[in-house]
């Protein structure tokens, strides 16, 4: 019985420093929502008609915007607005809603980041 004990032990240690290895979020440094997408942290910026996502990796580094594509499904308005974001600053993306966005956002931004899928799910209480 000891000996099942220890390999169990030792698989329990190793899966929760793994599942803690993200820790808390970071810091909305953009005053934005802040979501874990798949091994990163996504900021989420909506202002006006501007929609602007920030990358950075699970060590909390820059993610090159040349590594991404992708696009943001914004609720405006009891309306859905899909937005192409292509490279926009050193590890952002970007585009345009037809619209100002106002009052509550609701949005799912959908990423390639080096050829890997990142989604992640975002919503404001305004």
């Amino acid at each position: 019985m000891k000996f099942c004990a220890i390999p169990l032990v030792l698989a329990l240690s190793l899966a929760s420093g793994s599942a803690l290895a993200h820790g808390e979020p970071p810091q909305a440094v953009h005053g934005g929502l802040v979501q874990e997408a798949q091994e990163l942290w996504l900021e989420l910026v909506v202002k006006d008609t501007d929609v602007t996502v920030y990358i950075l990796d699970e060590m909390r580094k820059p993610v090159p915007a040349a590594q991404v594509s992708g696009t943001a499904t914004v609720l405006v308005g009891g309306k859905s607005y899909k937005v192409a974001l292509s490279p926009a600053g050193a590890n952002s993306v970007q585009g345009k809603l037809p619209v100002a966005a106002t009052g509550q956002v609701v949005a799912t931004v959908s990423l390639k980041v080096g050829g890997k899928a990142a989604s992640a799910r975002f919503t404001n209480k305004a």
